[in-house]
């Protein structure tokens, strides 16, 4: 035989419902069938990153090295490091 349950608690439950139903029904953007709102994600651009690092490079007096487009530094471990405009 399955418990009795007690009539306060399903009280209590059908309370617990209508609150959860109230505080999501102000997320529906259409009606009762119509899926919930997504939250829409900001696409940041990486430019203002470049900017920051220029202006990082102009502030510490760096300069580009005309002429040489690109660098590439062997390790004594085999590895290759690859700079591509490099400045000094």
């Amino acid at each position: 035989m399955p418990p009795k349950v007690a009539a306060t608690t399903s009280n209590e439950v059908e309370e617990a419902r209508a609150k959860m139903k109230a505080r999501f029904d102000a997320v529906r953007t259409g009606g009762k069938g119509t899926a919930r709102r997504t939250k829409r994600s900001k696409h940041t651009s990486h430019a203002a990153d470049d900017k920051q690092l220029q202006s990082q490079l102009k502030r510490l007096g760096v300069n580009g090295i005309p002429g040489i487009e690109e660098v590439n530094m062997f390790m004594e471990n085999g590895s290759v490091i690859h700079f591509s405009g490099p400045k000094v």
